[in-house]
């Protein structure tokens, strides 16, 4: 038998370790959740919320910087905005606020309706049938098949729900639902409702040139027809809320202008004192050496708890400021103004490891005056130009919708010709690139956008 001796390296993380990797990558309300959690297996730990004073001075004051920069935020602007033009606006499809879901505003229709109880009971059963776009997608043969019931009854009650509002609701397809919402437009209806039943190709790849032809019109006819076609809602159902729980997103920090600086403030208004129960601590001078033993791991527990919690925020603050600093002309400016920015940028900024960077930033939010954002946002990738500065692909993408919309619409920019124009400017990417980028940003290729 042969005995030989050699050396091994094992990594051994130590639980105190792994505890503070698990904590440092917890957001700011499932730290909450964890801590109450540890809270109810650990009998010595003990959470207590922030003192009066502080609370008075800095939760208040907390609230009311998050209250200011929600009335600053411009998705919020947005949706006020849509909400109020809804009240006036009859022209197109509207969106809904309020608690009412799809099928309650249906229901709601279908008891004022003046008919037999079997019609009422009829409605009722396709509104509950209807699917997530506001379509009937079973067959009417299979509705009377399976109610026991006349075709010609279950066709009225078909009819009575496309009735209702939002128009187009109950359709059978795509063309179905814009023809119920052509009605309201009688006199634009006959060649709209033409062009729905047979050129909606044409009409996706803006070859209104063919439709003219076809109908025998002229173009700033079919022009006046697609932009009301393009105007109708071929969903009915997603201008309601589904009906399910919201959910809220707590921001772990927010970003503050403070004498012309820009400051990183941690959203612990929420997070609880850990503290070793004064009892637990008395059992614990008092108590036999079994008593001790187990006293003495529990409150070691808390107190890891507790660093931990210490050294997350510590690093959390600490990645935050070094992403405020690289970023800065957005939360000064914001606008499409990111510049390149990876994990390694921010690790040489605060002398951290990359993957411990990316644990700290994980499923963390960002509140600043411009709105709420995941602290991933910041990162953008990087395009080289030919004088080796680094550009983001918002930013090409950006120049790419701007030669777009300066084009000749007769004959517009190939992918070929805009790579070619972006390689003149100094920025060197593929036509395929062109194209991907085209693509996210939904702007149809050359002949979708030729006149």
């Amino acid at each position: 038998m042969q005995l030989e001796l050699q050396t091994t390296h094992k990594l051994k993380l130590s639980q105190r370790m792994l505890l503070s990797t698990k904590i440092l990558q917890m957001s700011a309300a499932d730290l909450v959740d964890y801590l109450k959690e540890a809270a109810v297996e650990n009998p010595v730990m003990e959470l207590v919320g922030k003192k009066e004073t502080e609370t008075e001075e800095k939760g208040d004051a907390l609230e009311e910087k998050l209250a200011f920069l929600s009335s600053l935020d411009e998705q919020n602007r947005a949706f006020h905005m849509a909400e109020e033009e809804d009240a006036d606006n009859n022209d197109g499809w509207k969106f809904r606020s309020g608690a009412t879901t799809f099928s309650e505003y249906l229901l709601e229709q279908a008891a004022a309706i003046k008919g037999s109880r079997s019609l009422v009971a009829l409605v009722k059963y396709l509104i509950r049938d209807l699917d997530e776009r506001g379509y009937l997608s079973e067959p009417e043969e299979e509705v009377a098949r399976r109610l026991a019931v006349p075709i010609r009854e279950v066709r009225q009650a078909i009819e009575v729900l496309q009735s209702f509002e939002p128009a187009g609701v109950g359709a059978r397809s795509l063309q179905e639902c814009l023809l119920l919402q052509l009605r309201q437009w009688p006199k634009e209806q006959e060649l709209a409702g033409r062009i729905v039943l047979q050129y909606l190709d044409q009409v996706v790849k803006n070859q209104l040139h063919l439709i003219a032809h076809q109908e025998k019109v002229s173009l700033p006819e079919v022009r006046r027809a697609v932009d009301l076609i393009r105007r109708l809602n071929p969903k009915p159902a997603n201008s309601f809320p589904s009906g399910e729980q919201c959910s809220y997103l707590m921001p772990d920090a927010m970003v503050q202008e403070e004498n012309d600086r820009l400051q990183v403030v941690l959203n612990d208004r929420y997070f609880p004192d850990i503290l070793v129960s004064p009892y637990y601590e008395a059992l614990l001078r008092q108590g036999d050496e079994g008593v001790k033993t187990y006293l003495s791991a529990k409150i070691r527990q808390v107190n890891w708890i507790r660093e931990c919690v210490e050294k997350r925020n510590e690093t959390l603050l600490t990645t935050l400021e070094a992403i405020v600093h690289l970023q800065e002309d957005f939360f000064r400016w914001g606008g499409n103004v990111l510049h390149p920015m990876s994990l390694r940028d921010v690790a040489e900024q605060v002398n951290l490891h990359e993957s411990t960077v990316s644990r700290a930033i994980r499923q963390k939010y960002l509140q600043c005056r411009f709105g709420l954002y995941p602290v991933s946002y910041f990162f953008r990738g990087q395009v080289k130009t030919r004088q080796g500065q680094a550009v983001t692909p918002e930013q090409v993408k950006s120049r790419i919708q701007a030669l777009v919309a300066g084009e000749d619409k007769k004959k517009p920019l190939s992918d070929q010709k805009m790579m070619e124009i972006l390689e003149q400017e100094g920025i060197t990417i593929s036509r395929r690139t062109v194209a991907k980028y085209r693509e996210e940003m939904g702007i149809l290729s050359r002949s979708g956008r030729r006149e």
